[in-house]
């Protein structure tokens, strides 16, 4: 009996072989090459969902200033609209830790067109959303945008 070359012995295994590495591989690409524009457009619908929330509630406060003072654009006092309304409701996120949109507000006596628009270093410069607005009659739009109004106010 030969004790050398024994056929029933298991060959020992030391690790993977490079076809198993590169396999493993191209898998964890294929799927970040998935993952990623997904978790980056789902970021982006909640900022942009962010911004909308904020224009409505700036639309509010516009409506309780103008119930307060009958004018869009001055209260009573001399103070404009501007400096009488929140910090909190000018930018998006409220909390104001990276600003993304701020807003900007065009008002006159009788009416109003609020814009948020998104910041040069918050990341949307190049949303295709562009910038939102909402005027006193209610009407919601956007500007600067190559996706249609309806399909950036869903």
């Amino acid at each position: 009996m030969n004790q050398h070359a024994s056929p029933t012995l298991p060959r020992q295994v030391r690790g993977f072989t490079l076809i198993e590495l590169m396999i493993t591989v191209a898998v964890i690409g294929i799927l970040a090459a998935i993952a990623v524009p997904s978790y980056t457009s789902h970021i982006a619908r909640g900022k942009r969902a962010d911004a909308r929330g904020q224009l409505l509630q700036a639309a509010q406060f516009m409506q309780r200033f103008y119930s307060a003072n009958d004018a869009f654009n001055q209260a009573r006092s001399g103070q404009t609209v501007t400096d009488a309304m929140p910090a909190n409701l000018q930018r998006s996120p409220a909390d104001g830790a990276n600003i993304i949109y701020s807003l900007t507000i065009a008002s006159s006596a009788t009416d109003y067109t609020l814009t948020m628009a998104p910041t040069s270093g918050g990341g949307m410069a190049a949303d295709p959303c562009g910038s939102y607005t909402l005027t006193s009659t209610g009407v919601r739009g956007v500007s600067g945008a190559t996706k249609s109004r309806d399909d950036c106010w869903k």
